[in-house]
């Protein structure tokens, strides 16, 4: 059950986004900043390296980031992914309330504090102007929480 859930958000809801999005985009004239649109995933630094206690949401977080990049950008629609290591949210709530998770998170970050979801919101801000210009089809690690990104 918590396998058909966690899939059907991450993996099936974000294709399922993505395709509204790029059906009214590709409608869209190009701007003056040369995209018709921008889409940024959020994925997680777990899709590459599992967390302990968390196979099933690693699993979820693989495919995001590498959808339609190369396509979507000759249609003129910007898409870049954002993946973070370890953030404070509601899901990992649990986590960082238990003193041993934090210190075992603390020493897979060579940040000197974990992530807060402001630190998501910055980046996907940035990626949604003018000023990130070069960025398209990347994948930005944010890498609070994993050495990895």
């Amino acid at each position: 059950m918590e396998w058909d859930i966690m899939m059907a958000v991450n993996g099936k809801g974000c294709a399922t986004a993505m395709r509204e999005a790029i059906r009214q985009m590709i409608k869209q004239p190009i701007a003056e900043s040369g995209a018709r649109g921008r889409i940024v995933n959020i994925s997680s630094a777990a899709g590459i390296n599992a967390i302990r206690r968390e196979a099933t949401y690693a699993a979820s977080m693989i495919s995001p980031p590498w959808r339609c990049f190369s396509i979507l950008m000759i249609a003129g629609i910007n898409i870049n992914a954002v993946r973070p290591g370890v953030v404070r949210t509601a899901q990992a709530s649990t986590n960082f309330r238990d003193p041993a998770i934090i210190a075992e998170m603390r020493k897979g970050t060579p940040w000197p504090r974990l992530g807060e979801p402001i630190d998501v919101a910055n980046m996907v801000v940035f990626l949604c102007t003018n000023k990130r210009r070069g960025s398209e089809a990347k994948i930005l690690r944010l890498m609070q929480g994993s050495p990895w990104g």
